[in-house]
């Protein structure tokens, strides 16, 4: 039953990652260059500011890059430990990727920064880095996709694991560090990345395991 099981897996990993990119592509390209928020956004900041979010600064240095470096890497230990050897490296390489993509490649080729008018003659003021996507969403958003594989399927703690990155989401725009776009942009890149890693390193161990014909094999007669 196993094999099958994973054999039904592999399709929508997949799936998965083709619908992340897509989204994701189709949000990049409605925020590039941007900086102000759009008027979907503007509601949803207005909600936000007024939310109690106690431990807001402790809650976001959780994602930092090393607090998150190590919080990868105890994953992994926790997959190898439960006999999940084959997720546990592609797990910690997605989660790291997925991060280093989002700050030094996507956020400067995008380049949505903060530009709100100031002075008489409405000068735009830039504050602060890019913008999209949030690598701290998407940081949170690999991590829990991580343990979301690691854990069992019936597994109690689920809700907690999906509450994580929400919370991080929250508190990012809160805190005036993102708008919602970046929050979503993180929410899709973080999932997409390590399931590409995931699905791909399952696909070359399947390839690497399968047999090969020998070189000198002849075919008698």
């Amino acid at each position: 039953m196993e094999p099958e099981t994973t054999a039904r897996a592999r399709p929508f990993q997949w799936t998965v990652v083709a619908l992340g990119v897509a989204c994701f592509a189709m949000l990049a390209l409605s925020v590039r260059h941007s900086g102000t928020p759009a008027s979907w956004e503007r509601p949803i900041i207005s909600v936000v500011a007024h939310l109690p979010l106690p431990f807001r600064d402790h809650l976001s240095a959780m994602f930092e890059p090393i607090p998150f470096a190590l919080a990868a890497t105890a994953l992994a230990l926790v997959a190898a430990a439960r006999g999940r050897r084959q997720l546990a490296i592609p797990g910690l390489g997605g989660c790291l990727a997925a991060v280093i993509a989002a700050q030094l490649v996507l956020k400067p080729f995008f380049d949505r920064v903060r530009t709100p008018v100031a002075g008489v003659r409405h000068h735009l003021v830039y504050l602060g880095g890019p913008m999209f996507p949030s690598a701290h969403v998407t940081a949170a958003a690999a991590w829990a996709t991580f343990a979301w594989l690691i854990v069992d399927q019936r597994s109690r703690i689920k809700p907690f694991i999906v509450a994580v990155p929400v919370t991080i989401g929250l508190v990012v725009i809160s805190r005036r560090m993102h708008y919602p776009a970046d929050v979503l942009g993180g929410f899709i890149l973080g999932p997409t990345i390590v399931y590409c890693t995931v699905s791909a390193a399952r696909v070359t161990t399947r390839l690497l395991g399968s047999p090969r014909p020998l070189a000198d094999e002849r075919v008698t007669v």
